[in-house]
């Protein structure tokens, strides 16, 4: 053995629960109830983003200013991935919405699911963009008059399934040796396996990070994306409910 690190670019096999299977979870205010309410997510995750949020809410008028309210609850709903190294070692996608419970109480709505891997294909991405799609409808229809619990989870419930990865990133690299290997399929040609080691680069990369933007539409606002370390301050997340200055 010469210590380098084998991997190969083929598509892995995946069970029903890698593929995606199940509702998004959620957590926060909902204009239908008087109190924070959650479904399907685990307790640390739960604990780390109630911290968070906290701390964002308290701070935000003191960010934004006398006309805090109004940035809060114009914002766009807000995509996200967090790549592992944030709150546990999965990726976590979603949506977040400005929201408030049916007293008045101001708290976000986070809908959120776990992964191992992000897609990497470009199947998978333009699917994952489908299934951001629904999960912001499914938040925003919650601020509808006669909104249940019972509907927004039956909005979820159809939410698309994720679809199988299409392949694997290469591994880390070996601690021992720089070098990697690649098993190929047959007669691959490059553009079958490079943009493999592009996204295995990217996720080393991403680790610990946050990623977040809005849905763009042709012809409207335009959106920004931005990322960094952790979850976003608060003079970072301001920044997301602005938008950016245009």
């Amino acid at each position: 053995m010469n210590g380098s690190t084998t991997t190969s670019l083929t598509a892995p096999a995946a069970s029903p629960a890698a593929a995606g299977e199940g509702a998004p979870g959620w957590y926060g205010k909902l204009s239908s109830l008087g109190d924070f309410a959650q479904r399907r997510l685990p307790a640390h995750w739960v604990k780390h983003s109630d911290a968070w949020l906290a701390t964002l809410m308290h701070e935000l008028p003191g960010v934004l200013g006398p006309r805090w309210l109004e940035s809060y609850l114009t914002a766009p709903v807000l995509r996200f991935a967090w790549a592992p190294g944030v709150v546990d070692m999965r990726w976590w996608f979603g949506v977040l919405m400005p929201s408030c419970d049916k007293v008045g109480r101001y708290f976000p709505l986070l809908v959120a699911q776990s992964r191992s891997l992000p897609p990497l294909d470009l199947a998978g991405l333009e699917h994952l963009d489908d299934w951001y799609a629904a999960l912001a409808r499914a938040a925003l229809a919650t601020l509808e008059d006669d909104a249940s619990v019972e509907g927004f989870e039956r909005t979820l419930a159809a939410a698309p399934a994720w679809p199988l990865p299409a392949a694997a990133p290469p591994q880390p690299m070996s601690a021992t040796n720089p070098w990697q290997r690649a098993l190929l399929p047959e007669s691959a040609p490059a553009s079958t396996w490079l943009p493999q080691l592009a996204a295995g680069e990217l996720l080393e990369r991403l680790a610990g990070c946050s990623l977040w933007w809005p849905r763009t539409e042709a012809g409207g606002v335009p959106g920004e994306l931005r990322w960094g370390p952790g979850l976003p301050s608060s003079g970072e997340f301001a920044a997301l409910l602005r938008g950016p200055a245009v």
